[in-house]
């Protein structure tokens, strides 16, 4: 994930990492499981220094799908991977044939926001990347992982300023929540807009708001 340029009013906080995931989506209706070995998933990588693309990739078909094609977690569960230091901080990857999956450098990331406590970190960039396998793209909106508008007082930054979403790069470690699309002029209704299919169904095309300033 690229580097968030603005870094105003970031504070200590503590939560209690995956449970506030289930704690935000409950308040929209739906249920949100998490395996971490409680339900036989959740197997530790091995340790490989730097490792590259097609090393996570490796670990996508021995670590999730066990070299099995057939394998019932595929299509049910998003799979993600969360390291010290990895390709990139945050990134969603297509795993087999899907955007199903995900990485995040924990590490990295941390190092490079030291006033974020870690595990909201994780859980922060867990939301942001979780949003991208279901379908929330910059195809789908401009604010969503634009560089420009993270950066303080550019004319993109003003602009987006009431998207309040973890999509944004501005609030991603501000604000724990997709947004709702009430904040005013800009703002997009992420909720609404989550494809709980996509993930198993991924369709990339070229983006609607290309053209859009």
């Amino acid at each position: 994930m690229a580097r968030v340029l603005h870094e105003i009013n970031l504070k200590y906080r503590k939560i209690e990492t995956l449970q506030k995931a289930v704690e935000i989506f409950s308040d929209h209706d739906i249920n949100f499981h998490y395996d971490i070995g409680n339900m036989g998933g959740g197997e530790k990588i091995p340790y490989v220094a730097n490792f590259s693309f097609a090393e996570l990739r490796d670990m996508y078909w021995d670590y999730f799908l066990h070299n099995d094609l057939n394998n019932p977690r595929k299509g049910i569960f998003h799979y993600t991977i969360l390291c010290d230091f990895g390709v990139f901080g945050g990134f969603a990857f297509v795993g087999w044939d899907n955007l199903d999956s995900f990485n995040i450098a924990v590490g990295a990331l941390s190092n490079s926001y030291p006033l974020v406590e870690r595990e909201y970190v994780a859980i922060a960039t867990i939301m942001h990347e979780l949003g991208h396998t279901m379908s929330l793209t910059v195809d789908d909106y401009r604010g969503i992982d634009n560089n420009v508008a993270g950066t303080a007082f550019t004319s993109q930054w003003f602009k987006f300023r009431n998207y309040k979403s973890v999509l944004h790069y501005r609030y991603v470690f501000e604000i724990l929540d997709y947004s709702d699309g009430s904040n005013g002029r800009e703002d997009f209704d992420d909720w609404s807009n989550l494809d709980f299919s996509y993930f198993k169904s991924t369709n990339f095309i070229l983006p609607k708001n290309l053209s859009n300033e």
